[in-house]
C-alpha cells in the first residue's frame, strides 16, 4: 500500500494539471470559435447591406424609369402609331419590371407589394389613355395624354409613395 500511495501522490499534481490543461483549452477553443462566427457573421452582414442597398438603389431607377413622363421620352418615336406605341410602352414596363423582379428577395414584402401595385398603376393609366385615343393616329397624341393626365389625375403619388417606401426600405437597412 505504501508504494500505492506514494504513486497517487505523485500522479495527482500531474493529473489535476492535465484536468487544467484540459478545461483551459476547451474555453479557449471555445473562444476562437465564437470569435471566427463573429468575423463571419460581420463579414456576411456587410455583404448583405451592400445588396440590399443596391436592390433598393434599383428599384427606386426602375420607378424613375417607368414614371410617365421618363418612359415616355425614352420610348417615343414620331414614325409610330398610338396603338403600336401603347404596345411599346407596356413592354417596355414590363421589360423593366422583369429585369428587377428579383430584387423582392432583399427588400419586405409591404415594399415589393407597393412597387408592384406603382407598375400597375402605370400600365392601367396606359391603357386608360391608349383607350381614349384613336389607334392609327400619331404616336404624339398619346404621349401628350399619358403625361398630361397623369400629372393631373393624382396617382403620380403612387409612384412617389413608392419611391418613399424604398427609401425607408433603405434606411432600416443601417
Amino acid at each position: 500500500m505504501n508504494d500505492f500511495t506514494q504513486l497517487a501522490f505523485f500522479i495527482s499534481p500531474a493529473l489535476l494539471v492535465a484536468i487544467s490543461v484540459y478545461i483551459v483549452l476547451q474555453k479557449m477553443l471555445k473562444n476562437d470559435e465564437a470569435q471566427r462566427n463573429f468575423v463571419l457573421m460581420k463579414t456576411s452582414r456587410q455583404a448583405t447591406v451592400t445588396i440590399r442597398l443596391q436592390a433598393c438603389e434599383r428599384l427606386i431607377l426602375f420607378l424613375e424609369r417607368i414614371s410617365p413622363a421618363s418612359l415616355v421620352l425614352r420610348a417615343h418615336s414620331q414614325n409610330m402609331s398610338n396603338q403600336d406605341f401603347h404596345v411599346l410602352l407596356l413592354s417596355t414596363v414590363r421589360e423593366e419590371f422583369e429585369h428587377n423582379l428579383s430584387q423582392q428577395l432583399y427588400i419586405s414584402g409591404d415594399a415589393w407589394e407597393t412597387v408592384k401595385a406603382a407598375k400597375e398603376s402605370i400600365i392601367m393609366h396606359i391603357n386608360e389613355s391608349a383607350a381614349k385615343t384613336n389607334a392609327e393616329n400619331s404616336s404624339l397624341e398619346l404621349a401628350r395624354l399619358i403625361v398630361e393626365s397623369y400629372a393631373g389625375d393624382g396617382k403620380s403619388n403612387l409612384i412617389q409613395t413608392a419611391i418613399g417606401t424604398v427609401k425607408n426600405e433603405a434606411k432600416k437597412i443601417f
